[in-house]
């Protein structure tokens, strides 16, 4: 072992750190659930929201799905998808700050989407 290890370990471990901070990973602190009540297989399952998106190809009846993302930024939630008489249906979602926490799901019932958001308060 070189006799400067613990001091390099130290410097890489501070280097990886701020490369983590300037790069803006964030942690996954939204969990999305996507549930699929239509009585019909969905397909192309798009839950867009601040930064990103989930798609899903195919979400069978009776079907959930979930997933930790996180949300970069403000913006709006929406979900588009295409139902098994290949029509595509879509709906809007609330508004995020961009630093939530807590839970969104997403409940597709053949032609109508809702959302349900259950989050953190913020601190003041």
């Amino acid at each position: 072992m070189r006799r400067n290890s613990a001091p390099f370990s130290l410097a890489a471990a501070a280097a990886m750190l701020i490369l983590t901070v300037l790069t803006g990973c964030a942690p996954d602190n939204v969990f999305f659930r996507v549930r699929n009540r239509s009585g019909e297989t969905l397909h192309d399952v798009v839950i867009s929201y601040p930064g990103d998106t989930l798609t899903i190809k195919t979400l069978n009846n009776m079907t959930d799905l979930g997933t930790f993302r996180h949300f970069n930024g403000p913006g709006a939630l929406s979900v588009t998808y295409s139902t098994e008489d290949g029509r595509t249906h879509s709906a809007s979602g609330p508004q995020v700050t961009g630093n939530e926490k807590g839970d969104v799901s997403v409940t597709c019932d053949g032609s109508d989407a809702s959302f349900d958001t259950k989050f953190e308060p913020s601190p003041q």
